[in-house]
């Protein structure tokens, strides 16, 4: 009884929106049948709606207070007994499933009504339709080339009976089972077909390779960071992105990995572990909270930010499955007020990146699909940070075609801007690119020569003295509310401390080019 208990605490725990499934199942050192509380979970959240529906209808919970109070305790036991083959696998002397037990007949019977009213033959047409989107993504794999190389996993998946395609089907949704080839666009992703179960293959087991969806691969690809440099990355648990850049630089350099929730940073630090990262330091705390000026990141050059986002593009995890249709319509009016905060947010993050010193390339990602959080976050911005640009398109994925969103990036008839911008960033749309919807952006620091501000500083510098005396008094006079009252000095005396003054400017400007 108590595997259904824990089941129940992570639906609660989803419901109060304190983790992920993933993170409640996987990221739980007390879950021992990993696998198996992760198909209940999933499997008692697709049929949500049908549960709820047959819980009020038959008033269990109120009738049977003393031991299926509990909406989540229920929900998972009414799921065994309807939805499964084994039924509830306890003793009939347990009193939950004594309780349960004792509603079969009439459970089964509204389950019947509920069928025949919506048009289905089966149980699994009574899924939602969600869940059911989310079997479409293929699963992904990305080798973990700290551990082997990507000929060498291609290998080891031959020797187990797989077949590898040597040319990869255009539509990855023709995988047949026991297939796999390599992903168009990323060199170190493999592709499966989406029924493929990898969660207890040995190299996933043992770091080799890493489950990661392939948009989520995007921000290191962007991000690229040579050999022997450092780098930050914000928002970093639950690590896999992180591992990913530890990857990229061949475990060389330095990697500050921040997140602000103890328990996730620790899944971090297992993760990287595993995959065999050695160049990451995990750092318990706030991104914001940290001091650019600070020494120790006084070398930090590249920035992989993927703060917090309404995962509205994310339809291969059930985590959206959580709310019912019902309430997230009741809570439409609302959407774009939370969308407001989380933009917010997010700017913020990428401004304190743009503090650091020596940043020169900083990626931003989100799994939205929303414009709020992707394009008017970039246009943002770009408005008040002068000394930055969005990085060319040859540098942000060329190959990939799914670009930005040009109407979403002005507010003015200008589309010659508006179609630049948004060619240099990145979406994927879970409808037609067969993986997560995903949002990339990468800014980079602009050369001296792109800053209209330093250039004129520069033009200055080879002005003489005399010509830079002529401006100031031309600005002076040019303000005529502001009168400076006149001071009568010998000419003698005035020339003098022209003279010092040149020499003063002079050593001024010999220092600084030093």
């Amino acid at each position: 009884m108590n595997f259904y208990h824990h089941a129940a605490s992570i639906l609660d725990k989803l419901n109060e929106r304190k983790g992920t499934i993933k993170g409640l199942v996987i990221g739980d050192p007390k879950v021992r049948d990993k696998k198996k509380m992760y198909a209940l979970v999933c499997e008692t959240l697709k049929y949500k709606a049908i549960l709820n529906e047959l819980i009020d209808t038959t008033g269990i919970c109120q009738k049977e207070k003393k031991h299926l109070s509990s909406r989540s305790l229920t929900q998972v036991l009414m799921h065994d007994m309807l939805f499964t083959k084994r039924g509830i696998p306890l003793s009939i002397n347990v009193p939950h499933k004594k309780a349960i037990q004792g509603y079969q007949t009439r459970l089964k019977a509204e389950l019947a009504k509920i069928k025949i009213k919506r048009g289905a033959k089966s149980n699994s047409d009574l899924i939602n339709e969600k869940a059911k989107s989310a079997v479409l993504i293929p699963r992904y794999v990305r080798v973990n080339t700290h551990r082997m190389t990507m000929d060498e996993s291609i290998e080891a998946f031959k020797k187990e009976g797989y077949t590898f395609m040597q040319d990869a089907p255009e539509d990855l949704g023709s995988l047949e089972l026991k297939t796999f080839c390599r992903d168009h666009h990323l060199d170190d992703l493999l592709v499966f077909t989406p029924k493929t179960d990898l969660h207890n293959h040995p190299l996933y087991v043992s770091g080799h390779i890493i489950l990661q969806d392939k948009a989520s691969c995007f921000p290191a690809h962007v991000c690229r960071p040579p050999l022997n440099v450092h780098a930050i990355d914000a928002c970093a648990a639950p690590g896999n992105k992180t591992s990913h850049l530890s990857a990229l630089m061949k475990n060389t350099g330095r990697i500050w990995a921040f997140d602000l929730d103890a328990r996730r940073l620790e899944l971090l630090k297992r993760l990287t572990g595993k995959a065999g990262c050695s160049n990451i330091n995990p750092v318990h705390g706030s991104f914001l909270d940290v001091n650019p000026d600070d020494p120790e990141y006084k070398e930090v050059e590249y920035f992989l930010l993927d703060p917090s986002c309404s995962g509205s593009g994310i339809i291969s995890r059930l985590d959206h499955l959580v709310d019912d249709e019902d309430q997230e319509e009741a809570e439409s009016d609302g959407v774009n007020e939370r969308l407001a905060k989380l933009a917010e947010f997010q700017v913020s993050v990428i401004r304190h990146a743009f503090r650091f010193p020596k940043a020169k390339r900083v990626v931003y990602s989100t799994c939205s699909i929303h414009p709020q959080e992707n394009e008017h976050v970039v246009r943002a911005i770009l408005a008040d940070n002068p000394d930055f640009e969005l990085a060319s398109r040859d540098s942000v994925l060329p190959t990939w075609a799914r670009r930005g969103v040009p109407k979403e990036f002005t507010d003015s008839n200008n589309k010659d801007v508006a179609t630049v911008l948004a060619d240099s960033v990145v979406r994927s749309d879970p409808l037609h690119d067969m993986t997560n919807g995903f949002f990339v952006a990468c800014f980079v620091r602009k050369a001296a020569s792109d800053k209209p501000v330093k250039r004129k500083l520069q033009e200055q510098e080879h002005v003489e003295p005399e010509v830079e005396e002529q401006k100031v008094e031309q600005q002076e006079v040019e303000q005529p509310q502001q009168p400076q009252p006149k001071q009568q000095q010998p000419a003698a005396s005035n020339t003098s401390n022209t003279n010092k003054k040149k020499r003063k400017n002079k050593k001024r400007k010999t220092a600084v080019t030093a």
